[in-house]
């Protein structure tokens, strides 16, 4: 992240950008993330930005899971140097389709235990980012996986078996 500080001026739109995503339904626990890591980082600022200034619901919606993106990515930022395992590009389309596979299967589990919206509201996760996360190939981030664990009751071993599996 580059180093930011907002302005007074910035920091009374962020909480007014802030009032307007409470009164669309959006949970406290999202607003207070984007609140906190708009005052440091300029990305997440403008995002909140945008959202406010976009009419378009649908594109609103993919703002809002590009926030939950930005702030999940910054909660598993490393807090020190990090080893990690060397990944060839020719595993990636198998790792993909792992994950897919994985994804596919949480989500079963998903509906039967409620659905989308219902998680949604469990977790604190926007549905938007919800959505992205069940239809996308990409590599969850753990804290989004243990914030559905958590809602659905499922132990870490499972999950990670539901993983490896």
């Amino acid at each position: 992240m580059i180093p930011f500080t907002t302005s007074p001026e910035q920091k009374i739109r962020v909480y007014d950008i802030a009032t307007k995503m409470a009164k669309v339904g959006l949970s406290v626990a999202f607003i207070n993330d984007a609140v906190e890591m708009a005052s440091e980082y300029e990305g997440l600022h403008d995002l909140m930005v945008l959202w406010d200034e976009e009419t378009d619901i649908c594109t609103q919606d993919e703002i809002i899971a590009d926030i939950q993106d930005e702030i999940d990515q910054y909660k598993e930022l490393p807090r020190g140097i990090e080893r990690k395992p060397y990944i060839s590009f020719d595993e990636l389309d198998k790792i993909a389709n792992d994950i897919v596979d994985f994804k596919k299967s949480l989500m079963n589990e998903v509906d039967r235990w409620g659905g989308v919206a219902k998680l949604a509201e469990k977790t604190g996760i926007p549905q938007p980012s919800l959505n992205r996360f069940f239809d996308s190939a990409s590599m969850p981030h753990r804290t989004t996986l243990y914030r559905i664990a958590n809602a659905l009751e499922i132990t870490e071993s499972k999950i990670l078996s539901k993983w490896a599996a």
